[in-house]
């Protein structure tokens, strides 16, 4: 499996609905380009700000601003200025072969 960037996982909670994680982000760590074909991911950030790719578009979300992630749509994370905290929603819940990296 390639690597998913480098970031923290501070919390992981499975329900049979959906999967929700707490990410930290620290100043030079990022979410790399990635998909998934099973499962919506939708990000709210918690604190700081993050850059957001989704497909063609990059977004700047501040604190409690969220996007929407759709099947099949390529898509990356990185902090702002400042480590930053950010609340990832998978629908249906997010599995681990599941995520197809980017080159």
């Amino acid at each position: 499996m390639q690597s998913m960037g480098n970031y923290e996982v501070l919390s992981h909670v499975e329900t049979a609905e959906c999967s929700l994680r707490i990410l930290r982000l620290r100043q030079g760590e990022h979410v790399s380009p990635h998909y998934h074909r099973e499962c919506v991911q939708i990000y709210t950030v918690l604190e700081s700000e993050v850059e957001v790719q989704v497909g063609e578009r990059t977004y700047r979300l501040l604190p409690y601003e969220t996007v929407r992630v759709e099947k099949g749509v390529v898509h990356a994370l990185r902090p702002g200025e400042r480590d930053a905290l950010v609340l990832s929603l998978s629908i249906p819940p997010l599995q681990r072969e599941d995520h197809h990296v980017v080159a």
